[in-house]
Parts: structure tokens; C-alpha cells; sequence
């Protein structure tokens, strides 16, 4: 599968968020979330957003996380 749009990565977010689908759901679309934003701390991303809404979520997806060497 190709990249996802915005739209499709914040629909994504926000049934993670919600406790929706299966365990396989979820691994898939943390995975195609992955491929579409670089930020390469997916998971943690968005369990950090309580009380956040998932549109600041994907915000903070599509920045990139910095490596400082």
C-alpha cells in the first residue's frame, strides 16, 4: 500500500485512539501510519496524546523527530 493521506492517517489515529479494532487492526494501521509520516515514533506518539485530539496528534506525527548525535 502507498502512503496514506492526512485525512486517512488522522481517521487511523483517532480509532487507535478510541480502543477500535483487533490487535491486527491496530498493528496494520500503526504500520501504514509509519510509511506515511516521518516521525518515526508512531506508537509512542500517539499513546502520549490524552486528553489530545487527534488532529494535534497527527500534527506532532508529521514532524519529524530529531537525532542528536
Amino acid at each position: 500500500m502507498g502512503k496514506l493521506s492526512r485525512d486517512e492517517v488522522t481517521e487511523r489515529v483517532e480509532k487507535i485512539s478510541q480502543g477500535m479494532g483487533s490487535d491486527k487492526e491496530v498493528n496494520v494501521w500503526i504500520e501504514e501510519i509509519a510509511e506515511s509520516v516521518p516521525n518515526r515514533q508512531v506508537i509512542e506518539t500517539i499513546m502520549a496524546g490524552n486528553g489530545v485530539s487527534a488532529a494535534e496528534i497527527v500534527d506532532r506525527l508529521y514532524k519529524a523527530d530529531v537525532i542528536c548525535l
